[in-house]
């Protein structure tokens, strides 16, 4: 009796497992259909994921963007064909298909703008690459390092060890600072306010010969300091550094120099103003006052 009782239980799971739920075209939609559909699935995903990370294994000496380009456009077109191929055996009409997919993109298109718009934004990255891994970008108030391009969004992780996911079409869309777009020489300005009392000639060689000493300014690309304006309160000077560590060290860079204007300018004597408010008070006499 337990063995027939099993072999009915059994069946009864067979059963549901085999229940059509609905058909598309002369495909019936079973739980084990899908469960089947689902592990072939996983299955592509699994493969196609390990001949990426095999091939940037072996392609590692020439690892560089287009690399990177040429890799996720191989891993998205295994999927595209993996899906059709197991669709097409799990005995789906594909014909049936594209016009139910039709019919759900007409009604799912508004909804799915942005997808689509990232998704475009992301083949054009790819493609054009105005950002690469790697670059430091500025995107608003966004700055860091890119470290993943995928086709709905882009990976930036911050000097703070902190990733951002922007979508794509930021990138395409608005304003973006790629300050690695050509290579990691960058120019950056400083600007340092002196008293009028000071002499502007031993201001500029006083500065000139500070910045040349932090580490990081290159030594190849001459620095130089220029008399920028006139203030209220002070001779505004520019100091211009060029470094290849600002891409990687932004903070840093900036902090060693201002160090190094400060030490520099108290050791010669050279006074950095702050704004001053003098205040006259006059006293008028009444008439008929005692004197």
């Amino acid at each position: 009796m337990e063995y027939k009782s099993i072999t009915s239980w059994f069946q009864q799971v067979i059963d549901v497992f085999n229940r059509a739920f609905f058909k598309i075209g002369s495909f019936e939609v079973t739980l084990f259909a899908i469960l089947h559909i689902l592990l072939l699935f996983f299955v592509l995903y699994f493969i196609s994921s390990r001949i990426r990370r095999i091939l940037q294994k072996r392609l590692t000496r020439f690892h560089n963007s287009k690399t990177d380009t040429v890799l996720s456009l191989l891993h998205y077109f295994i999927l595209t064909i993996g899906t059709l191929v197991i669709l097409q055996s799990a005995g789906l009409d594909l014909s049936t298909l594209a016009v139910l997919a039709g019919a759900l993109g007409i009604g799912l298109g508004f909804g799915l703008q942005n997808i689509t718009n990232n998704f475009v934004s992301g083949l054009i990255i790819l493609f054009e690459q105005p950002i690469k891994v790697a670059d430091r970008v500025e995107v608003g108030t966004v700055m860091g390092q890119v470290t993943r391009i995928g086709l709905r969004s882009t990976t930036v992780l911050t000097n703070d060890n902190i990733s951002i996911i922007i979508p794509n079409s930021d990138f395409v869309s608005k304003n973006v600072v790629n300050w690695s777009h050509t290579d990691d020489v960058v120019r950056i300005r400083i600007p340092i306010g002196v008293s009028y009392k000071s002499d502007p000639e031993k201001v500029v060689s006083t500065l000139k010969a500070a910045v040349d000493k932090v580490p990081g300014v290159l030594e190849n690309m001459d620095s130089d300091v220029i008399l920028d304006n006139f203030g209220e309160h002070s001779i505004n000077f520019l100091v211009r550094i060029w470094t290849q560590d600002f891409s990687k060290k932004p903070g840093v860079i900036k902090h060693q120099v201002n160090m190094a204007v400060w030490k520099a300018l108290k050791a010669e004597g050279i006074e950095i103003p702050f704004p001053q408010l003098d205040l006259h008070v006059r006293s008028e006499q009444q008439p008929g006052s005692p004197l």
